[in-house]
């Protein structure tokens, strides 16, 4: 028998091959539904979606072989003939109305309901063939449901988390099939042998879930992975004799600023009680944030080859990009002029709060922002937890659901590869009914910036649509809505037997890794 790496093992005929990652981010539900980053990069090996992405984060047909505009407010779409779920039963259009439909119904911070919003109604139109009207214009609308996973509708109403996680429920149409799941250890996939696209090389895929990165650098330098994902470039010379690929990913990390609340719980005075009068209502206090920050710096000296120094919300080249687009350079002594124009000559002390496995340098990155709000007299100290656990604090552990902190680092991005994504959720007002803002943790609000994301929203030709959506980011990124910081660039080191293509979202993707 001849063993070579990844786990490929040859006996005879007889060919099993393996692959182990060594994974950041641990799975935070088995939902498909349920949005997280971590989670749409495992479970799309399970669930195939209407829309799929090329690596460059352009739609491209999957479950849907082709869709078309029927009218302004109509969108149809043919899907695939002979697909099958791991069940045995046949694909049908039933399947994607009652996903897209859970989809749309599903209640709290983390769902996809956002990308729905403009949804009015899914209808079956034929076995293979169904329409879905929208509430108004909608040029994204088929990137935007190509984010949802196409469940079987014999599922029903009851189908839970418990059912997903112990794999009675989890039934799609991808290249695998869900196994296993160790919490807080490991997931594994095995081969859907009847899968209706190209056959996979590996017959079992693990996902060893390692949020320390030398503790990942150690699982692949002692064979016990194959490739692991989110190395720095701090790392990098541990792995000469490996294989490595790096791409710039669309993730931004921001700081999100509580901008609703009178009083936020982690601003305080030297007195160690919240500060009557929420300072981040001010415009000024959030233009002083903006101008402490030195990006060029942090570049520099913590993220190097690590990250892109970032102005807005979509890196060089995504739809909706703006090369005029300026933010105020960096300039302490301006930043405390700001301060005291505002009435916080003295500052205040503030807590800026941070997952620590989430992101690359995740709580050096905030360390690092800490030091230089520091400088202008605001007394900042850092607070730092598993993702899984800020999650659920930060976006929805204060009273009545709301976000809990005052000042916190989020990591997001278009999605679609389209600013209008962004705008729509991180920066539009926060409606639940309209399922707008739902990623606006700091819950900023201005009019005539929404109207311009509205009206962008409605707009099909392409050149007017990123105009207005230019025209938004501007507007609400001068006006403070949130600090944007880095585009963080995605890397992965791996056995030199295995290749990967990178994607722009950064997920590793079993489908994205041969051997050689």
């Amino acid at each position: 028998m001849l063993c070579l790496a990844a786990s490929i093992c040859v006996s005879g005929a007889t060919v099993a091959a393996d692959l182990k990652i060594g994974f950041k981010a641990e799975v935070t539900s088995a939902d498909p539904h349920v949005l997280n980053g971590a989670n749409r990069n495992i479970w799309a090996h399970v669930y195939d979606s209407l829309v799929a992405q090329d690596h460059q984060l352009r739609p491209k047909p999957s479950l849907a072989l082709s869709w078309r505009m029927v009218n302004p407010t109509t969108w149809e779409f043919k899907l695939r003939p002979n697909v099958k779920f791991t069940n045995g039963a046949a694909l049908t259009a039933d399947d994607v109305k009652y996903s897209i439909d859970r989809a749309m119904g599903l209640s709290g911070p983390r769902t996809f309901r956002s990308y729905l919003k403009d949804v009015e109604s899914v209808s079956v139109t034929g076995p293979l063939l169904l329409q879905v009207k929208t509430k108004r214009v909608s040029p994204t609308l088929p990137e935007n449901v190509g984010l949802i996973a196409i469940l079987p509708k014999s599922l029903g109403d009851t189908v839970n988390e418990e059912s997903f996680a112990n794999g009675k429920s989890a039934i799609g149409s991808g290249p695998y099939k869900f196994a296993t799941w160790a919490h807080g250890q490991s997931l594994t996939l095995a081969k859907n042998p009847d899968y209706w696209g190209d056959k996979e090389p590996w017959d079992k895929v693990t996902f060893q879930f390692i949020p320390r990165e030398p503790a990942r650098a150690a699982a692949l330098l002692s064979n016990s992975v194959d490739i692991i994902n989110d190395i720095t470039s701090n790392m990098e010379a541990s792995f000469r004799n490996y294989q490595l690929a790096s791409i710039t990913s669309y993730m931004l990390n921001y700081l999100a600023l509580d901008q609703s609340r009178d009083v936020s719980p982690y601003i305080k005075g030297d007195d160690d009680k919240p500060l009557a009068k929420n300072p981040l209502k001010n415009p000024k206090v959030r233009q002083a944030l903006m101008t402490a920050i030195n990006r060029d710096g942090i570049i520099k000296f913590l993220m190097k080859d690590d990250a892109t120094a970032a102005i807005q919300l979509v890196p060089k080249g995504f739809f909706g990009y703006d090369p005029a687009l300026k933010l105020p350079a960096y300039d302490l002594a301006k930043a405390k002029a700001l301060l005291a124009e505002a009435g916080y000559q003295s500052g205040f002390n503030l807590t800026i709060h941070c997952p620590n496995n989430r992101y690359i340098n995740d709580a050096k990155l905030c360390e690092a922002v800490a030091q230089v709000f520091s400088q202008i007299g605001i007394k900042t100290g850092v607070s730092t937890m598993p993702y899984s656990v800020f999650q659920t604090r930060a976006f929805g552990g204060g009273p009545n659901g709301e976000p809990e902190f005052s000042v916190f680092l989020v990591g997001n991005g278009a999605v679609t590869g389209d600013s209008l994504t962004g705008l729509v959720s991180s920066v539009h007002s926060f409606d639940k009914a309209k399922v707008t803002g739902v990623s606006n943790y700091g819950r900023y609000s201005n009019k005539e910036v929404d109207d311009l994301i509205d009206k962008a929203a409605a707009t099909t030709d392409e050149k007017a649509r990123e105009q207005l959506q230019q025209k938004a980011a501007s507007l609400a990124l001068n006006d403070g809505a949130i600090i944007p910081l880095l585009h963080l660039n995605s890397a992965w080191a791996m056995k030199k037997t295995l290749t990967i293509t990178p994607r722009a979202d950064g997920f590793t993707m079993a489908m994205d890794i041969r051997p050689k």
